[in-house]
């Protein structure tokens, strides 16, 4: 019963600040407008047409621009993991509660008190190796379903009191392409839970 009133009390805490899609329409596909046809003949086919207009483009050039590109977006993305101004308005930083992309250890506290307690809840820090592999699962402040980056977006609002950058931002691309980083070689187990909180849910019995 306790660690129903846990879960119960928790969603009403986040579901303010960052419930994702809440008022989400069902989705219907529609015809590409002319600007989006442009943008696709402008840009993506241009880009294709970039690598297939030759051996030499695909042979050598494709395999350079994929090696640059990954690692200059793996670098902004573990540069912005360990900045406490990039996304963060209190000093915080990804790395404050995941250095190396691991965890302190300890527990994490959320600025909100609940309102059934009138007290803040204090979250163990799970390491973030192998993390990656878990998602797409479901998440209790979100009461759905979500991603990496989303779930990125849920700890930047809430330990780093800032509001997130769009999913399709290069921010975001670049930070998910880092944390999902750590997770190379670890196999693949959606909806994973982590130890961590299964231990506090043990603890909670």
């Amino acid at each position: 019963m306790k660690l129903f009133t846990s879960l119960v009390a928790t969603v009403l805490i986040c579901s303010v600040a960052f419930v994702i899609n809440a008022q989400e329409k069902k989705h219907t596909p529609k015809h590409l407008t002319m600007e989006q046809k442009m943008m696709m003949k402008n840009m993506a086919m241009k880009n294709m047409d970039k690598y297939m207009a030759n051996m030499e483009a695909m042979t050598k050039k494709l395999p350079m621009a994929l090696k640059d590109s990954q690692e200059s977006t793996l670098a902004m993305g573990e540069k912005l993991f360990n900045d406490t101004k990039a996304l963060s308005t209190n000093g915080q930083s990804c790395a404050s509660c995941h250095p190396g992309g691991g965890t302190t250890g300890g527990e994490a506290e959320t600025p909100m008190a609940s309102e059934a307690t009138g007290k803040p809840y204090k979250l163990p820090v799970p390491t973030l190796v192998g993390a990656a592999a878990t998602f797409p699962k479901f998440k209790v402040p979100n009461d759905q379903v979500i991603d990496l980056t989303d779930m990125q977006n849920n700890c930047i609002m809430m330990f780093m009191a800032a509001q997130p950058p769009a999913k399709n931002s290069k921010q975001a691309r670049a930070l998910t392409a880092y944390v999902s980083s750590l997770s190379n070689d670890d196999k693949v187990s959606v909806g994973k839970m982590p130890e961590m909180m299964m231990k506090m849910m043990k603890a909670k019995k």
